[in-house]
């Protein structure tokens, strides 16, 4: 939120575009969408099948338009009704850009007209990839990159989402497991909850927890001769 306030009161002649990324699970689409629905933002997020013609149609519905035939009256629409409104542009999996050169030329003349702040979340390759991409990079002032909870924010998660009480020892076995991966982390509170309520614990330890499985992981088999 400190950054998303940065690009949106920064000084005359600073750039305005920025990058959140990390591994997957690591919780950046939930913290993106709160904070799309607490600025107002315009949220998008890509996919595998999104040309530009659908990109400039999904911020068009964002912004309350309907999508038009030529993408040249897309872009003039969105555009003209970017620079009447304060909003911050999140753009999702925007790994997906580089697919299509021309989505990623569509987002850097959205912003170089407007000046509307721009958000981009993508997996942990996409800084790089920025980086070598000259002429978008320089635009980036933001840069972050989630690398997984802390022990406080653990004991955090553990109080939140768990109806049960998760001893320290069990907290941070599991925090190691998981290798501070939140979503892995969920689904590990997730099993623990379901043996302390069908073993009647309240408090699970590390003793009652034993040698279970905490995630559900694929098997690992031998490589065939």
């Amino acid at each position: 939120m400190a950054t998303l306030s940065d690009l949106r009161n920064r000084p005359s002649g600073v750039e305005g575009m920025g990058v959140l990324w990390g591994e997957p699970g690591e919780g950046k689409t939930t913290v993106v969408a709160y904070a799309a629905n607490h600025l107002n933002g315009i949220f998008i997020r890509l996919n595998a099948a999104m040309t530009m013609t659908s990109l400039l149609a999904s911020i068009a519905a964002e912004l309350g338009g309907s999508p038009a035939h030529r993408r040249a009256q897309m872009l003039a629409w969105i555009t003209r009704k970017l620079m009447e409104e304060d909003r911050v542009i999140f753009f999702d999996e925007a790994d997906y850009l580089f697919r299509q050169m021309e989505m990623l030329d569509v987002v850097r003349d959205l912003y170089d007209i407007t000046g509307t702040p721009i958000m981009l979340i993508g997996m942990e390759h996409i800084a790089r990839r920025l980086q070598e991409h000259g002429r978008l990079a320089r635009r980036i002032t933001q840069w972050i990159r989630f690398e997984g909870l802390d022990m406080a924010d653990a004991r955090i998660l553990a109080d939140t989402v768990c109806e049960v009480g998760v001893a320290d020892d069990l907290l941070a076995h599991l925090h190691r497991e998981a290798k501070a991966n939140i979503g892995r982390m969920v689904i590990g509170l997730s099993r623990i909850e379901t043996l302390a309520n069908t073993s009647q614990i309240s408090t699970v330890t590390r003793e009652d927890w034993a040698d279970r499985p905490l995630f559900f992981d694929q098997p690992k088999f031998r490589r065939s001769r």
